[in-house]
């Protein structure tokens, strides 16, 4: 029996021990899985990371942070570095969010108590510190004495300061104290002042600016609420400060320095009266009461953050849009005060879409557009300057396509057709997108026609200057201008067509010179509507006229020249009419990226020889960049009705601007004009 339990010893099984060895790599390399599992994504660009511990501070400087929102994790890896908190805390209070707010106050208050006890340590140092032999620093030992002496009071009159400004509250004093503190000051200013002196005023003055962020509440309140009513309070009372020193300034003697405080203090009158009038203006609106209005009925709100003066509320919808918004809007209108505007949008993060409500002032989004507002007395009159400038680069370039030898009649009749039809598809163009815009509700700043002496007109630009109710809105109205255009132009085609039953015009053709489908896009225009300029066999059409040209119906080269101009603002960038439908169809983020890619093809196109390509890029990305304010209603989906016109239109521009040899792009796959030579 005690064989069978004895353990150990001579005849018994020899136990294997494995030994395990671990190593930081092995460790760093599940920590890499596990973090990978639970989604952690790498956040770059962070110069600094500061974890608070007790009264240290552990500091990470240019460190490797990963984060797993959803997972609630945050890894931060590099050189940490322990500090004080009293010695980092000035350098890191912007960094501080409003959550930190309660252990700021906090550490204040631990703060206020442990002053008093530093001051009576620092006294009793002192007086230990009197039973020493002074350094002998002028001639005698009674002038050291006294140095000391009067030093030490200096350290206990800054250490008394310090703990007024640590505690306001405890300011009143007795008369005695009063009494004995004027006369110390009396005593001292016989004193001339010494370097050690100087250097205990800079240290109370970094003192004092160490505590002012615990004693200005506008400061506290802007960091708790970051928003731009808090940001004009704290200007407003920084200005108010200024303007109270200026003030004690004023006695000053000397006229040069009263005349510079006068020229400050009229400034700062100024800037306090804009401050109190944009103080009227933009006051934030209160989230927590704001979030009482969400509910199952409406928008169900999950969570909340500060958004200028407004908020985001994160959620989901319960109900259609079209019945949640007027019934929210008034709720939360009622509950803020004010009306309010209401946005709903899709968020994406951590490959989620998340459900979005946005709430802002209807004040401060009428102030926005009333800065960026076109309707004004120099708004018409720019958009009428232009337009005359426009028909002028229309009339002269129809000129361009005449014979060497025309007459004044010959202008007439061959001009008028190509300026009347090149009106026509502008002016049909613009009435459909008005009407559009009204049946929508949305306003639109006045039209803007773009001259150029190359196709005589750019197109027609304008802002929307009130909120899109949806994205069908701001599909349907780009769409309204650009299939109205093209319809337009190809009535105009046909109408030659069938009047002088070929394209090649009759008595009143325009003869249309090689070099000008030169790099441009028209080219391809020309070889779909009039044919090449020479068939399979090499031999030229029998209506080309060699020397002038190929000719081409007036009513028809407008809508040639019409298809281009609609075609080149079809073109996905910025806030062109393809920019605006791109939004609309793909999003903020892909049409950013549409965006972006047309602006490099543009340029390519412009560094390859084309002069149109290059103007219309620049044009494009710095008077039409950027994008569109977005729409009440992001979430409701366009239709496939819609989509299929956005994909016909996209067709019709790529077909339009396809390169070719004479075209934007120059390439070697495609046959080059017959007529190009010395002879033009």
């Amino acid at each position: 029996m005690a064989n069978t339990v004895r353990t150990g010893g001579k005849g018994t099984v020899r136990r294997k021990k494995k030994a395990v060895h671990k190593t930081n790599t092995t460790d760093d390399k599940r920590l890499q899985s596990t973090l990978k599992r639970i989604g952690v994504n790498s956040i770059p660009a962070i110069e600094e990371v500061n974890i608070f511990k007790d009264d240290v501070v552990i500091q990470f400087i240019n460190p490797k942070v990963q984060a797993s929102i959803a997972a609630n994790t945050w890894v931060v890896s590099g050189s940490p570095q322990t500090k004080k908190l009293q010695d980092i805390l000035p350098q890191i209070i912007s960094q501080l969010g409003p959550d930190n707010m309660d252990n700021l106050k906090k550490l204040a208050e631990q703060f206020q108590k442990q002053s008093p006890g530093e001051g009576k340590a620092s006294a009793t140092i002192q007086e230990e510190d009197d039973d020493d032999v002074p350094e002998l620093v002028g001639e005698t030992f009674e002038a050291a004495a006294e140095e000391k002496t009067r030093r030490s009071r200096n350290l206990l009159r800054c250490s008394a300061e310090d703990d007024r400004v640590r505690e306001p509250v405890n300011e009143a004093s007795s008369p005695v104290a009063i009494a004995e503190e004027q006369k110390e000051n009396h005593a001292d200013e016989n004193v001339s002042p010494s370097p050690e002196s100087s250097e205990e005023e800079e240290e109370k003055k970094s003192k004092q600016q160490e505590m002012d962020w615990k004693t200005d509440e506008e400061f506290k309140k802007f960091m708790g609420n970051p928003s731009i009513e808090a940001a004009i309070k704290l200007e407003k009372t920084r200005t108010d400060r200024k303007l109270k020193e200026l003030n004690k300034e004023s006695n000053s003697q000397n006229p040069i320095i009263g005349i510079l405080n006068s020229l400050a203090r009229d400034t700062l009158t100024r800037e306090k009266e804009r401050l109190e009038k944009a103080q009227e203006t933009s006051k934030a609106l209160d989230l927590n009461k704001l979030k009482s209005c969400f509910g199952f009925d409406t928008f169900f709100a999950t969570d909340v953050r500060r958004f200028g003066d407004g908020g985001i509320f994160i959620g989901n919808l319960r109900k259609p849009i079209d019945e949640v918004t007027p019934k929210l809007e008034a709720k939360l209108s009622e509950a803020a005060g004010r009306d309010v505007v209401v946005w709903f949008m899709e968020e994406r993060s951590n490959e989620i879409t998340k459900q979005v409500c946005m709430v802002q002032p209807k004040a401060e989004i009428d102030l926005q557009f009333e800065s960026t507002r076109l309707s004004t007395p120099w708004g018409y009159v720019s958009a009428i300057a232009l337009c005359v400038t426009t028909f002028g680069t229309i009339a002269l370039m129809s000129g361009f396509f005449l014979k060497p030898d025309a007459t004044f009649d010959d202008y007439i009749a061959n001009v008028v057709p190509l300026f009347g039809g090149f009106l026509s598809i502008l002016g049909v163009s613009e009435i459909a997108t008005r009407v559009t815009a009204a049946r929508h509700g949305v306003r639109l700043s006045p039209s803007f026609l773009v001259p150029s002496n190359w196709t005589g007109c750019l197109g027609v630009m304008n802002n929307y200057e009130s909120l899109l109710p949806n994205k069908k809105a701001l599909f349907d109205i780009p769409v309204a201008r650009t299939a109205s255009a093209y319809l337009t132009s190809l009535l105009l085609a046909a109408a030659a067509f069938i009047s002088d039953g070929s394209f090649n015009g009759g008595d009143n053709a325009l003869y249309i010179r090689p070099q000008f489908f030169d790099n441009n896009p028209l080219l391809s225009f020309v070889q779909f509507v009039v044919g090449p300029y020479a068939d399979d066999l090499g031999n030229v059409l029998p209506n080309a006229v060699e020397g002038v040209g190929v000719p081409v119906d007036p009513l028809a080269f407008a809508g040639l020249l019409g298809m281009v101009v609609t075609s080149l603002n079809l073109l996905p960038c910025g806030r062109l009419e393809g920019g605006r439908i791109s939004q609309a169809m793909f999003g903020r983020s892909t049409a950013a990226i549409l965006s972006f890619t047309t602006s490099l093809l543009l340029g390519i196109g412009g560094l390859s020889g084309s002069v149109l390509c290059l103007a219309w890029g620049l044009f494009a990305t710095f008077f039409r960049g950027g994008e569109e304010t977005p729409a009440k209603d992001e979430i409701t989906p366009l239709g496939d009705d819609r989509f299929a016109w956005g994909i016909v239109l996209g067709l019709i521009c790529f077909l339009t601007l396809f390169p070719n040899s004479g075209g934007t792009f120059s390439t070697s796959f495609f046959n080059g004009p017959f007529f190009r030579g010395d002879d033009f």
